[in-house]
């Protein structure tokens, strides 16, 4: 009979200690569930940033996912007509440019960037769609006329 009971006793044990077990991996999943919801893995909250720098409005997601579309968007209001936007060449080695609208009048290399070179920009709006290719921290550098934008972006698997 004393058998049973220390059985039991020691069952018991492993029961609690289980359940505290189970009470922090719900806490953890509930915070992964919240940080999914604020944008931590996609669009949202935590992801999408504005940044205006002399007279032009960059929009893009600090944390992206690979293979995941994405855009990034430059209002250039004041600029309009002839526009020069310059990424830095290291940020495409981890990032495809899909498509550019308006489409550019010329694109080149040089200093180790891209330059984009518009001719006409309706409404002062140019968007990068962009396809994440490579995993990782990468600093995302773009230059329109005097106005400068260097931000982190962490790219998911």
């Amino acid at each position: 009979m004393d058998r049973d009971i220390t059985l039991t006793e020691d069952f018991y044990r492993f029961q609690k200690n289980e359940w505290r077990v189970a009470r922090v991996f719900w806490v953890l999943m509930g915070l992964v569930l919240a940080a999914a919801a604020l944008g931590l893995f996609g669009r949202g909250w935590l992801s999408d940033k504005k940044v205006a720098s002399n007279g032009v409005q960059f929009e893009y997601n600090k944390y992206m996912r690979v293979e995941k579309g994405a855009e990034l968007h430059l209002q250039v209001g004041q600029l309009g007509g002839n526009a020069k936007v310059m990424i830095n060449n290291d940020y495409i080695r981890k990032v495809r440019i899909d498509q550019v609208i308006p489409q550019p009048a010329s694109v080149e290399v040089k200093d180790n960037k891209l330059i984009y070179t518009f001719s006409s920009v309706q409404n002062g709006l140019i968007t990068f769609y962009l396809v994440p290719t490579g995993t990782g921290s990468q600093t995302l550098e773009v230059s329109v006329g005097n106005a400068r934008l260097s931000a982190p972006q962490f790219i998911y698997f």
